[in-house]
């Protein structure tokens, strides 16, 4: 990589993060580069500390305060980041309240933290995101028992009641997670991000799998590495929890799991398209519902998140 390509891949990343008031540190523009034009090879450390200390390009865009890069005229940013982070602990405190006891429920390969609760870059007054991937042709079965047990500990999001509740807007069955199908653009830097920063706070085996089939953001961020948490931060199965997922899982594997799905996806089906019928009709990726697919984002901001960043990156660089 040249060093005019990395400077702007140095750039492109600062931008992007700016866009939610995140400062960097080294190793996170390093592990977060940003190759806009697809690359194959991944950058060394030592080749972005260099760019950063030493390119008069990078210095006359950028500062660097306690430990952290940002554009210039945004050191605030630094205590923003610092508050956020210190509000997650509580976050993640509740989410794993939620999914220590989702943990005894079937068909339930993956719970990651994602969006802004993926960096702990939260704000006080926001739900807890969770992406859920689930057992192949159990979909509506692993819903319908993770909203039911949620309601009934007063934790699931729902009308007016979004801070500190858990948001179950996105669920994938293990069959389908490429999601290179439903970018909006040909990079869509959201996605790439959302994906790359999605924390694995419960896992069945499935996160290195969603990896695997989505290893195509390695073209635009070479250096991603995969989120491993501390064991405060992630949820892991005890005995009980093993025999009661594991005997739930055999009763409803069979016949009679088969029919139940039937049902529940029928139901599910019914409401779901009444209440997202204007969205899920569009040709787009904002609301998907489907066998194998349920994303409730009505309000999709992805498109918005590109056009800021690109914003950000053209007038920096220019």
């Amino acid at each position: 990589m040249d060093n005019k390509y990395l400077e702007q891949s140095i750039l492109a990343a600062i931008c992007y993060f700016d866009v939610f008031d995140y400062p960097l540190t080294l190793l996170e523009i390093w592990q977060w580069l940003f190759t806009p034009t697809p690359l194959d090879q991944a950058v060394s450390l030592s080749a972005v500390k260099t760019a950063l200390e030493d390119s008069e390009y990078l210095k006359s865009r950028i500062n660097f305060k306690n430990g952290f890069y940002f554009l210039n005229n945004r050191g605030g940013l630094i205590a923003i980041r610092l508050k956020r982070y210190g509000l997650s602990g509580q976050k993640n405190k509740i989410a794993m309240k939620g999914v220590g006891l989702l943990r005894f429920l079937p068909f339930i390969k993956l719970v990651g933290l994602c969006n802004n609760s993926g960096n702990n870059n939260i704000r006080e007054d926001s739900d807890i995101d969770l992406f859920i991937i689930t057992s192949s042709k159990r979909l509506f079965t692993a819903r319908f028992l993770i909203t039911l047990a949620l309601s009934l500990v007063r934790l699931r999001r729902h009308d007016k009641k979004i801070t500190d509740r858990l948001c179950l807007s996105f669920y994938v069955s293990q069959d389908d997670l490429d999601f290179s199908k439903i970018k909006i653009a040909a990079s869509d830097v959201y996605l790439v991000y959302w994906i790359a920063n999605l924390f694995p706070l419960y896992d069945r085996g499935a996160y290195d799998n969603f990896l695997a089939q989505n290893s195509w953001i390695k073209k635009y961020l070479p250096n991603h590495l995969a989120k491993a948490g501390s064991f405060r931060r992630q949820v892991f199965d005890n005995m009980s929890a093993k025999l009661s997922h594991s005997s739930l899982e055999y009763i409803l594997g069979g016949f009679m799991g088969d029919l139940l799905e039937r049902l529940l996806k029928k139901i599910q089906f019914l409401k779901m398209s009444k209440n997202n019928k204007s969205l899920a009709r569009e040709n787009d990726s904002r609301v998907i519902i489907s066998d194998t697919m349920l994303k409730f984002h009505e309000n999709d901001r992805r498109l918005f998140y590109q056009d800021n960043f690109l914003a950000r990156l053209k007038e920096i660089t220019q």
